[in-house]
């Protein structure tokens, strides 16, 4: 009932991690049954380690949450030595997701991720609002979208999904671009950027000023770009943003993603993923469907 495919990749959910919120090395699944999970996505590794921002890192705010972590991680060698073991034992698809600050960076990640018999996807992050200032340079224009993505696509033989920024204006060329470069799937979409403010000491709250902004405030936004990019492009769309109940993932699936993932809401509750797939089950068992029924169906209002 819930078995779904992501072009050449079969799961077996169509929830699945967001980057960032599950950790390296997927001890968080010990929070829910594997059998619920459609693949756990890694958070973004760098080749150099990288410290991340200063703190304050994280602040909540009406139905959201504000974060500024800066994709810190220990860097590609640490990462490969230390969570190898626990990668290859992982109970559902490994999904790794790369990051760099040029080309070369990128495909430098990607070639070793691709090298992993673990891996059974990558996710290029080109889109990341916390780090460089809230500048997106990949994520700047379809062009430079393309040339990574471009770049990345002959080294590995996985599915290539490229993971689009909901700040840098309509996003159907930025997925096409994608598309067009050999990506096998979008993820629609990272956080929005965002800015909390202390007007007492008349300072950002956050250690860096701008931060990314997630949760159920974000979710309205995030169907009209999973709308948007589906009916940009033929290769999956990957919906994420706000989504924290079952019947999130269904508008996001009759808006045009294939899958979803979940990443906030598991901070309040480790093990909603579990709790969703069984409302989900529920559900599409009372109305006698499968996931595949309702993908892209949102039927458009005449005008």
């Amino acid at each position: 009932m819930l078995s779904c495919r992501l072009g050449r990749l079969a799961l077996r959910s169509p929830l699945l991690t967001a980057s960032g919120t599950f950790g390296h090395d997927g001890a968080a699944l010990a929070f829910l049954d594997p059998a619920d999970l459609g693949a756990l996505v890694l958070k973004t590794v760098t080749p150099a380690p990288r410290p991340g921002n200063p703190p304050p890192r994280l602040h909540e705010t009406p139905a959201g949450l504000l974060n500024s972590i800066g994709l810190e991680n220990r860097g590609l060698a640490a990462f490969l030595s230390e969570n190898r073991p626990a990668l290859a034992a992982a109970p559902a698809p490994v999904v790794a997701n790369a990051g760099g600050e040029s080309v070369a960076e990128y495909r430098e990640v990607v070639a070793a991720f691709a090298a992993e018999p673990w891996t059974a996807a990558i996710e290029l992050n080109l889109s990341c609002p916390n780090v460089q200032g809230g500048r997106l340079p990949f994520s700047s224009s379809p062009e430079a979208v393309a040339e990574v993505v471009a770049a990345c696509r002959p080294l590995c033989r996985q599915p290539l999904w490229a993971k689009l920024s909901p700040n840098a204006g309509r996003i159907g060329p930025f997925a096409r671009a994608a598309e067009e470069a050999g990506a096998d799937a979008v993820t629609v979409a990272n956080t929005i950027l965002g800015l909390a403010v202390d007007w007492r000491r008349r300072r950002p709250v956050l250690g860096a000023g701008y931060g990314g902004l997630s949760g159920p405030a974000v979710r309205p936004i995030a169907l009209r770009l999973v709308h948007e990019a589906a009916a940009a492009v033929s290769i999956p769309v990957i919906g994420c943003g706000g989504i924290a109940e079952a019947e999130d993932v269904l508008e996001f699936l009759v808006a045009g993603a294939s899958a979803v993932q979940v990443g906030t809401a598991c901070f309040r509750e480790p093990g909603r993923i579990s709790r969703l797939a069984a409302d989900l089950r529920r559900l599409l068992a009372a109305e006698g469907l499968r996931v595949s029924d309702l993908v892209g169906t949102l039927e458009w209002p005449d005008r």
